[in-house]
């Protein structure tokens, strides 16, 4: 089997739909160019940017739909925040989840000017934060585990080693 065949069999409908590389697909993350790719295509619908919480941090949120075949596929793309866990900013990189098909969505829709607004407006606030803290060792374990594994696999990782990594990292 080779690399293509299996890059077909493990393609999520929101790839197939976005356009996604197999490492964007695979990752759920992209590098920001990447990210200002797919919001400037026509066919892709942003429905609501929010700045807001998840178990990692504050970031912005960026709802965005495109068609399918079969339906709209939903992608709630987050970057410009800080990672709580992994003690860095992420500036010039966006992960993405598969979100819900809402009703009120196809209500919601941002446009195109005022997204590329928005957004600038988020990294010219943080902009001053950037760079100001350093990564300690436990966040730079959890960063390795969170790559191999994901972010909830690497959070339990440190949780069961409890006072375990901090003995290691002489914290």
């Amino acid at each position: 089997m080779t690399q293509e065949d299996l890059h077909q069999r493990h393609v999520s409908p929101e790839a197939r739909a976005f356009g996604f590389t197999y490492d964007e697909d695979l990752y759920d993350r992209m590098s920001g160019e990447r990210f200002a790719e797919i919001l400037g295509d026509e066919s892709t619908t942003i429905h609501e940017i929010v700045t807001s919480y998840n178990n990692y941090g504050e970031f912005l949120f960026v709802t965005t739909s495109r068609p399918d075949d079969q339906q709209r596929r939903v992608v709630t793309f987050y970057g410009l925040g800080f990672h709580e866990h992994r003690e860095r900013w992420y500036t010039d990189e966006w992960h993405w989840y598969a979100a819900n098909n809402l009703p009120r969505l196809d209500e919601q829709v941002v446009e195109k000017e005022h997204a590329i607004e928005l957004i600038a407006r988020r990294r010219a606030e943080i902009e001053a934060y950037v760079g100001t803290v350093d990564q300690s060792p436990h966040a730079k374990l959890f960063e390795m585990l969170a790559d191999l594994t994901d972010e909830d696999g690497a959070y339990t990782e440190l949780e069961d080693l409890g006072g375990l990594a901090d003995w290691l990292f002489d914290e």
